[in-house]
């Protein structure tokens, strides 16, 4: 018999174990009796969180993506613009990649997680434009339109990444160098900036961390 949860912290308890099949099997592969058998729950009880399958990935999605920004501004804050920057753009674990990347592919068929990776975007072009306006006003760098300049750098890293990981066409060190000197031309940075400070990457960890 399950352990008898409060509403709150058995939702948590669903999206985390929707979470890990996620990581495991892809979007596609999580259906709700998987979530129920992981949970240790009878089906019925998932529904009554989540009436589809697409509702609860896309919240496990959303909640995850959530917890990581909150990680992501955190650390942003420490650190000094230009490392802030670096840190931002530099490459992220393969389990985090896999994953944003299956959502991708599977937007297209759950409307609910497209609007989550939609949301999600437009969040991450306005962060990665603070970090841009900060290094603005420190001097480092220049941008007459700093989300212009996050969008476009979120494409590149994003279009990197997938060679990086998903097709092994280029390595993690190469990934970097390309990101680094598209954004230190693009925001008028001394070559070599980003790379004398990226800090040790501590981003992206939700997907190998549930």
């Amino acid at each position: 018999m399950a352990t008898r949860l409060d509403p709150a912290e058995r939702r948590e308890q669903i999206l985390d174990a929707t979470l890990r099949l996620v990581a495991r099997d892809g979007f596609a592969g999580v259906t709700l009796r998987d979530v129920a058998a992981e949970v240790g729950v009878v089906h019925g009880l998932i529904r009554h969180y989540f009436a589809t399958r697409e509702q609860l990935v896309a919240a496990a999605f959303d909640a995850a993506v959530l917890a990581e920004s909150v990680q992501d501004d955190e650390l942003a804050e420490r650190l000094e613009p230009v490392a802030a920057l670096a840190d931002w753009l530099s490459t992220t674990p393969r389990e985090h990649y896999l994953v944003w990347i299956d959502a991708w592919s599977e937007a297209p068929r759950n409307a609910e997680l497209h609007a989550a990776l939609t949301r999600h975007h437009r969040d991450s072009d306005l962060r990665l434009a603070r970090i841009i306006e900060r290094n603005v006003a420190a001097g480092a760098a220049s941008s007459d339109d700093p989300e212009a300049d996050a969008r476009m750098l979120t494409a590149l890293v994003d279009g990197v990444a997938v060679q990086h990981h998903a097709l092994g066409l280029i390595d993690e060190a190469e990934a970097d160098r390309i990101v680094f000197a598209a954004a230190e031309a693009r925001l008028a940075m001394q070559p070599g900036s980003l790379a004398r400070t990226r800090p040790t990457p501590t981003r992206g960890q939700w997907a190998a961390a549930h």
